[in-house]
C-alpha cells in the first residue's frame, strides 16, 4: 500500500520574533490533498518545526490518511523523532510527546531529511504567510 507524502517547513523572523509554518500533503499519485500555512507567533526555530509537524499530522489524520512519509529539512527533529537523539528542552519535549501520540493514529509513519531546495512549495508558502503577517503589524 502506497503512502501519502507530507512536506513541512517553518521559518522564524529574528528581528520581529515571529514564526510561521506551512505544510503540504500529497496522495500516492502526487495529487495535492492539503496545503496550509499558519502564523505561530513568538517561537524558536525548533519549536516552530515541531508546531508545523503537529499541524501536518493533525491534518493528515483529519483527512483519514493512515500511511505517511514526512519530509522536512530539520535533521535534528528527525533524529529526535527516531530516538537517535534525546529531547532535553521541556517545551520541545512536550511537543515531541504530542507528535508521538498523533503517530499512534497512523498505521505507518516515516521521516525523511530533505534539502530546503527540495521543499520549495512549503518554503514559499511559509515566507508568504510571514510577509503578509508582517505587513499587518
Amino acid at each position: 500500500m502506497a503512502s501519502f507524502v507530507g512536506y513541512v517547513n517553518g521559518v522564524s523572523h529574528s528581528t520581529r520574533n515571529l514564526s510561521c509554518a506551512a505544510w503540504a500533503i500529497f496522495d500516492p499519485s502526487s495529487e495535492l490533498v492539503s496545503f496550509r500555512g499558519v502564523c505561530i507567533g513568538q517561537s524558536t526555530n525548533n519549536i516552530t518545526k515541531y508546531s508545523v509537524l503537529i499541524e501536518l499530522l493533525s491534518d493528515a489524520i483529519a483527512h483519514g490518511i493512515r500511511r505517511l512519509v514526512v519530509r522536512l529539512d530539520s535533521q535534528l527533529v528527525i533524529l529526535q523523532l527516531t530516538s537517535i537523539y534525546s529531547v532535553r528542552n521541556p517545551a520541545i519535549y512536550h511537543m515531541f510527546l504530542r507528535v508521538k501520540i498523533l503517530e499512534r493514529q497512523l498505521d505507518s509513519i516515516q521521516y525523511e531529511h530533505i534539502s530546503i531546495n527540495l521543499n520549495t512549495l512549503t518554503d514559499s508558502l511559509t515566507n508568504y504567510v510571514l510577509d503578509r503577517h508582517l505587513q499587518h503589524l
